[in-house]
């Protein structure tokens, strides 16, 4: 077992081991006595998702990622996110994903984000409300003409999937 010197690779071990009950009893512990400590809470993610409660590790990542884009860190939120999001789907994760992208001036990447997340809603079948509004937004705001051909052809394609 790792030393108990530094809670978080405590806690990163048993995440490893997949004992994710211990796990989140101790971080809930060091949460008790550092609650800012954004580090430990972007480890709930891990093990609510690993426990299955998918809607609850969505929620952390969500306030987590707000959090921490308030207070300017957007490389840690953009990093933070493009590993939830190798796991999890979710609007509100791309729309705080792109804007983090934004903020650091990478706007190909922010509106690359957006096409994914329909391509993703295409294929499922899923957020296709959503879709259509990222859609919206490269149409209008995407300085790149492919990614706006891109976004066209999605419409087409999420029309064609969701009048079936």
């Amino acid at each position: 077992m790792v030393s108990r010197i530094d809670p978080k690779l405590e806690i990163v071990q048993l995440i490893l081991e997949e004992k994710y009950n211990e796990a989140l009893k101790k971080l809930l512990k060091v949460l008790k006595r550092e609650p800012n400590n954004y580090q430990i809470k972007m480890l709930l993610f891990d093990i609510y998702y690993n426990m299955g409660n998918k809607n609850r590790a969505i929620d952390i990542a969500t306030e987590v990622s707000e959090q921490l884009l308030k207070e300017g860190f957007y490389d840690t939120v953009i990093g933070y996110l493009k590993k939830v999001t190798f796991y999890v789907k979710h609007p509100k994760i791309y729309r705080i994903l792109f804007r983090a992208l934004v903020k650091r001036g990478l706007d190909y990447e922010a509106f690359k984000s957006l096409i994914d997340f329909v391509k993703f809603s295409v294929e499922k079948g899923e957020f296709t409300k959503e879709a259509f509004e990222f859609i919206e937004i490269v149409k209008d705001l995407c300085p790149i003409p492919a990614l706006v051909k891109d976004a066209e052809n999605l419409k087409r394609e999420l029309h064609k999937k969701s009048s079936q």
